[in-house]
């Protein structure tokens, strides 16, 4: 149980700008955040109860995605203050199982989400190159490369585990030299947004046999 919920904690998550409508049931929802393990919600207290198992549905450019998950916590947002509202409520849910289209789409939404947000983040005055989201390769192999940034230094190890490091990312052992140097310096450079960004693509890009889908996201 312990492996379990420390394999779900690896996934870091992406929170959507504008949140996404989907169902469950016929109860409206709003995707906040997303990870390859789980997804927050908003709603008005319509969804089953918590533990509870259910199916998500929502659509990514135009594809539409099924996740079965479990109510893992669901906690009051926003309180009603007259009887014309609704009282607003978060809920966390843990994906259980998903066909391999729908997490390949949930994949692609989240890696356009962070290439998008690296973007952005090149207007930071540190400067993030546009290009970064684009030098990842996908980890088909079970050999990976482990980046620690200790004292202001990069370690660099070769490794069998997937895990990403607290300081600096783990990407496959694949990935060339030139985009291994790339990555490295645009970390050190990045504030902790920027860094964090690095890393859940580097988590995308080894993540299961397929990696990250082809980039389609343009500034």
């Amino acid at each position: 149980m312990a492996a379990q919920i420390e394999e779900r904690r690896r996934y870091q998550r992406v929170t959507l700008v504008r949140p996404l409508v989907g169902r469950i049931g016929a109860a409206r929802i709003f995707l906040l955040d997303a990870s390859l393990c789980g997804v927050r919600i908003a709603h008005q207290g319509n969804v089953p109860a918590e533990g509870s198992t259910c199916t998500l549905m929502f659509e990514w450019e135009s594809m539409p995605v099924m996740l079965e998950c479990r109510i893992t916590r669901n906690t009051l947002q926003r309180m009603a203050r007259n009887a014309q509202e609704k009282s607003v409520y978060h809920a966390g849910m843990e994906i259980i199982r998903a066909s391999e289209e729908a997490m390949k789409s949930l994949k692609e939404m989240i890696a356009s989400l962070v290439a998008r947000a690296l973007d952005e983040q090149k207007a930071n005055a540190r400067g993030i190159p546009a290009v970064v989201a684009q030098t990842f390769q996908t980890g088909k192999g079970s050999q990976f490369l482990r980046c620690e940034l200790i004292n202001e230094k990069w370690r660099r190890t070769e490794t069998t585990r997937p895990d990403q490091p607290m300081n600096g990312f783990t990407i496959s052992a694949e990935e060339a030299e030139s985009h291994v140097a790339m990555l490295c310096e645009t970390y050190l450079a990045s504030d902790a947004e920027g860094r964090k960004l690095i890393k859940l693509m580097s988590e995308l890009s080894i993540s299961k046999a397929e990696g990250i889908p082809t980039r389609r996201y343009s500034p």
